[in-house]
């Protein structure tokens, strides 16, 4: 690839594009990046020229990209979809995604890893096509999952692992002069964005395995579960069920839905299956 090569990225997040800055030259490459983002604020720290956008200037983010004349987009985090089929044909068009597809695809896959019981995450970078995340694979890895990695972890792993993928990924592409058709993806895959109603749990009437399930799937202090326990709103980011037996003899007979015992920062509160202990949780 030659320096005359005219590079556009676009997101909210910083792995991939530090790569890319990396292996190119920051003055071929035009940057936008969702305000307030993790990206803009490295960006501001580290003095790195970019344009701000927010979702209500998609219309003419979208005006400016069909206008420019680049050679290589690089989405990454993008908020919106890009209308692939108005860019130029010699125009490349590769998003970085955040799991191993075709599984999870979407807007907020990672929260799916553990939604969906998923033993392994990973990061793919594809060509973009009319699909969401459907697009042919220039390179993917996947990683397994182990007990320790709760959603702050896993956020960090797979935002690494999408510098990773992308930089070998770059390569390959360079390497061939961006002649890489790329591999359709294989397999049956998933679809998955959170909902409001994902995050909302019932003390009173919800089984341990999906209270525990989505405490797991949105525990990081920017999402959490949200629940009533005796008429106080609740956030609760961690949790973890109890198995000794003296404790649910001793607390059996209260109603679901209640605090049974405050200590140290934490709650138990019985459920209709036993008590959970709330580790980490603020009042709403």
């Amino acid at each position: 690839m030659n320096l005359e090569k005219k590079i556009v990225f676009i997101g909210a997040r910083f792995n991939v594009l530090e790569q890319l800055l990396k292996i190119e030259d920051q003055h071929a490459i035009k940057i936008y990046a969702l305000q307030n983002s993790y990206l803009s604020n490295i960006l501001d720290t580290k003095k790195i020229e970019y344009e701000s956008f927010t979702l209500k200037d998609k219309k003419q983010v979208l005006s400016a990209l069909l206008e420019m004349p680049f050679d290589v987009l690089v989405s990454n985090g993008c908020p919106f979809i890009l209308p692939t089929q108005k860019f130029a044909e010699n125009q490349i068009l590769i998003n970085i995604h955040p799991t191993y597809l075709p599984y999870l695809q979407g807007k907020t896959p990672i929260n799916g890893v553990f939604y969906e019981g998923y033993d392994f995450y990973g990061a793919t970078m594809h060509y973009m096509d009319e699909g969401i995340d459907t697009g042919a694979i220039i390179h993917q890895e996947k990683k397994m999952l182990t007990p320790d990695i709760d959603l702050g972890l896993l956020y960090y792993l797979s935002m690494k692992l999408e510098g990773t993928v992308f930089s070998k990924g770059w390569q390959q592409l360079k390497s061939v002069d961006f002649a890489h058709s790329g591999k359709p993806q294989q397999g049956k895959g998933s679809y998955f964005n959170r909902t409001p109603e994902m995050q909302q749990l019932d003390f009173t009437k919800d089984t341990h395995e999906h209270l525990l399930k989505s405490i797991k799937s949105f525990g990081i202090g920017s999402q959490g579960c949200t629940t009533q326990i005796e008429g106080v709103t609740y956030q609760v980011f961690d949790a973890e069920e109890i198995m000794h037996k003296p404790l649910l003899e001793q607390f059996e007979t209260e109603p679901s839905g209640s605090i049974v015992l405050a200590y140290d920062g934490k709650i138990l509160v019985k459920t209709r299956e036993g008590l959970l202990k709330i580790t980490r949780f603020k009042k709403a």
